[in-house]
């Protein structure tokens, strides 16, 4: 019964703190992003100054040394970009989702461009699906800052979402649980 007690316990916990954190990326998605980009710049810092100091400890060839050096000193300074630049790395991700979109949709308009010239009658509708992934797609790559905040503010309502399932299933389980460790308990007292 302790280890029941234990487990719902962990249980309330997770979905307390996934309550929190999606509560936080709901109401502060900038806040969520600038944290993401300090903590990778902070840990690029740190690789980096690694990376260099294993320059000192290896006994090897120079060429080794020199990539080590080299290896460290680029760590070091995407860290410190990161972290100058705290919008980059979040709004990075739409922004190649956008490029990528917005490639797909100039071959899709060059598609259009054939299906005419082959005589097809509906060339037309590929050709407006075409048009309205440019569209979207220059939208994207425009508004990829805006675009990471909506992302952020997605993510914090799933996670609430899943903790207040993970919360009523725990709930739901444990007095299931409960109930059948009375019934055990009911059946072994009479059966002494």
């Amino acid at each position: 019964m302790e280890v029941l007690k234990k487990l719902k316990r962990s249980a309330y916990f997770v979905s307390i703190v996934y309550i929190i954190i999606g509560l936080i990326m709901l109401l502060n998605p900038t806040f969520v992003r600038n944290a993401v980009n300090y903590i990778m710049g902070v840990i690029a810092i740190l690789y980096g100054l690694v990376y260099s100091i294993s320059l000192y400890q290896k006994k090897g060839t120079e060429l080794y040394s020199k990539f080590d050096l080299l290896g460290g000193i680029l760590c070091i300074s995407f860290g410190l970009f990161l972290i100058v630049n705290p919008d980059i790395l979040v709004s990075l991700i739409p922004f190649c989702a956008g490029v990528i979109l917005f490639m797909d949709a100039i071959t899709m308009v060059e598609r259009s461009r054939r299906l005419k010239k082959l005589g097809f009658i509906r060339w037309w509708i590929n050709l407006t699906f075409s048009l309205a992934f440019l569209c979207f797609a220059v939208f994207i790559v425009v508004n990829a800052k805006n675009i990471s905040d909506l992302l952020i503010r997605i993510i914090g309502g799933f996670l609430i979402i899943d903790a207040l399932d993970d919360f009523i299933i725990t709930m739901i389980l444990s007095k299931k649980v409960e109930e059948e460790i009375r019934e055990v308990k009911v059946i072994e007292t009479k059966e002494i």
